[in-house]
């Protein structure tokens, strides 16, 4: 692998894991040619509201240091899983990049219940990154990574838009030659995001890890521009 192959990306390229994430993490309403228009040129003309605007800059933000950290070529840390949520500055945690207290009781409501895990330190975060970079090839890194840092919500909000870009990043790093997205859709009358949704709340609250890991293996992964010309795409795992 070219060390430096997927570094030319721009954050427009990245539009796929942009939008997906606005859509159905944070309920963006604009289309997804208005969120490309909006990263090539910057412009909000097709954007519909004040909130949609500020979570596209938010997620613009943490795709920029997504692609920064791949030109680095540093590893991931904690250090840089922190950087990632400090980008959410506008429809985001209250304290960006801070790992949350235990005091603050955050958790997240699914329809099976309440997710509530534990804070956790730099320590412990630590060893969720470096158990996941543990699980084989780098897509399943990439799944590993997702669904940690999701479930753990180590920061006070945008957890999953953090997990889903540190993913990213690891392929991206790794010239993976594909994104992880959301997906999105209808395939046999399921709605996809809405299937995702249940999938990732199943894994929260019951440990149920392999259907999410499923979806994402078979719709989630999506190849990049770069990809198309500089190597046969990698076989899914």
């Amino acid at each position: 692998m070219d060390p430096h192959q997927d570094q030319s990306l721009t954050v427009a390229e990245l539009n796929p894991v942009i939008y997906s994430a606005g859509r159905v993490f944070d309920d963006l309403s604009a289309t997804s040619a208005a969120t490309e228009e909006f990263l090539q040129a910057g412009s909000s003309g097709f954007v519909g509201s004040p909130a949609d605007l500020v979570l596209l800059e938010d997620l613009r933000d943490i795709a920029q240091r997504t692609l920064d950290h791949t030109n680095a070529g540093v590893g991931l840390d904690t250090e840089f899983v922190c950087d990632l949520n400090a980008s959410i500055t506008r429809s985001g945690p209250l304290h960006p990049g801070q790992l949350r207290r235990e005091d603050q009781r955050i958790g997240v409501s699914t329809h099976y219940g309440i997710h509530a895990p534990p804070a956790i330190g730099d320590a412990e975060l630590q060893g969720l990154i470096t158990r996941a970079l543990e699980s084989g090839s780098v897509r399943e890194q990439a799944l590993s990574l997702f669904g940690a840092i999701a479930k753990a919500q180590p920061f006070e909000d945008g957890n999953k838009r953090t997990a889903i870009f540190a993913a990213n990043a690891l392929l991206l790093q790794e010239s993976s030659g594909v994104m992880l997205t959301v997906p999105l859709g209808v395939v046999d009358g399921v709605e996809l995001s809405e299937r995702f949704s249940d999938l990732l709340a199943r894994a929260y609250l019951f440990g149920e890890n392999d259907g999410l890991k499923g979806l994402l293996r078979d719709r989630g992964f999506v190849a990049h521009a770069s990809a198309a010309t500089s190597r046969p795409r990698e076989r899914a795992d």
